[in-house]
C-alpha cells in the first residue's frame, strides 16, 4: 500500500466523474492515502462534491494560494473562511517559486509569511513549494517553529535537505528522483533519515520512469517508491510499512 503525499486531481480531470474514476483505479492498484492539493480557494470551492468523496476515501485535502498570486487582505480572508468552514487538513502548497518568478520576490515572501500565520493560527501543517528559493524559504519557516510541514518535490543537495531536517520537516521526493540524471536526488535520499521520507507524484506533473512524458496519476507513485527500494537496498515492503509509519505520525499531528 503507497502513499501519494501530493496530488492535484483537478489539474489530472476537471470531470467529477473521470476524478473519482481516477481515485478509484488509484486505490485498486494500491493507493491507500495521500493529500490532494488545490492551489487557490477558488480551485477548491470549484470541486468540493469531489473533496468530499476524497474524505470519505481516506484522502486529505491541502489548500492555499501558490506563489503566482499579489498578497492582499481579502485573499487571506478568503483562505481563512476555506479552512473554517471545511475540512482542511494542511495549508499548501504555498512558497516561493524563484525559477518562473510568477511574481517579484517581496510579494511571494508577503504572501508565503501571511499564509504562514494562518498555518500558526489553526495548527495546520504546511506543504511547501521551493523551487530555486531554498535560502529564504527557510528564512520563512524558522520563524514558525511551532508549524510542522513537508518539502514538497524536493530537488535538492543533501546540505541542503540536511536545513530543513534541522528544522523538522519532512522531505517529500517526486518521480524526478527516478530520472537517470537526477544525481543530487539519488544522494539526498540516501542521506536523508527514513522515519522524514515521504513519496508523491505531484500529478498530473512529474510522471516517473517508465511513464516520463506522460500524464502522471496518483496510482503510479508505486514506481517511485519501487525506484527508492532498489536505490536504497531496502525491501520495498519494508520501505512502504516505513513510509505508511511516517505518514500516519504526521497527519496525527
Amino acid at each position: 500500500m503507497f502513499i501519494d503525499s501530493h496530488f492535484h486531481l483537478s489539474m489530472i480531470e476537471k470531470d467529477f466523474d473521470k476524478q473519482k474514476e481516477v481515485v478509484v483505479d488509484s486505490i485498486e492498484k494500491g493507493l491507500s492515502g495521500g493529500v490532494n492539493i488545490y492551489t487557490s480557494p477558488k480551485a477548491f470551492l470549484e470541486n468540493v462534491e469531489i473533496a468530499r468523496y476524497l474524505l470519505e476515501k481516506g484522502i486529505k485535502i491541502a489548500c492555499g494560494w501558490y506563489p503566482e498570486y499579489s498578497p492582499t487582505e481579502e485573499m487571506v480572508e478568503e483562505l481563512e473562511n476555506i479552512i473554517k468552514e471545511n475540512d482542511i487538513f494542511a495549508v499548501g502548497e504555498i512558497g516561493l517559486e524563484y525559477y518562473r518568478m510568477h511574481r517579484p520576490k517581496k510579494e511571494q515572501i508577503e504572501l508565503f509569511d501571511l499564509q504562514m500565520e494562518l498555518a500558526k493560527r489553526y495548527g495546520k501543517p504546511v506543504i511547501i513549494h521551493s523551487r530555486e528559493a531554498y535560502s529564504d524559504t527557510l528564512e520563512v519557516l524558522k520563524n514558525y517553529p511551532s508549524v510542522r510541514g513537508v518539502m514538497h518535490c524536493f530537488s535538492g543537495t543533501p546540505e541542503i535537505a540536511k536545513k530543513f531536517l534541522d528544522i523538522n520537516y519532512y522531505i517529500s521526493f517526486a518521480g524526478n528522483l527516478t530520472f537517470k540524471n537526477a544525481l543530487d536526488l539519488h544522494e539526498s535520499i540516501k542521506y536523508v533519515p527514513l522515519d522524514r521520507i515521504l513519496f508523491e507524484t505531484d500529478a498530473p506533473f512529474l510522471a516517473p520512469v517508465p511513464f516520463r512524458g506522460q500524464k502522471n496519476y496518483p496510482f503510479m507513485v508505486r514506481y517511485i517508491y519501487e525506484f527508492a527500494s532498489n536505490l536504497l537496498g531496502i525491501p520495498l515492503e519494508e520501505l512502504s510499512h516505513r513510509v505508511l509509519q511516517n505518514w500516519n505520525e504526521f497527519i496525527a499531528g
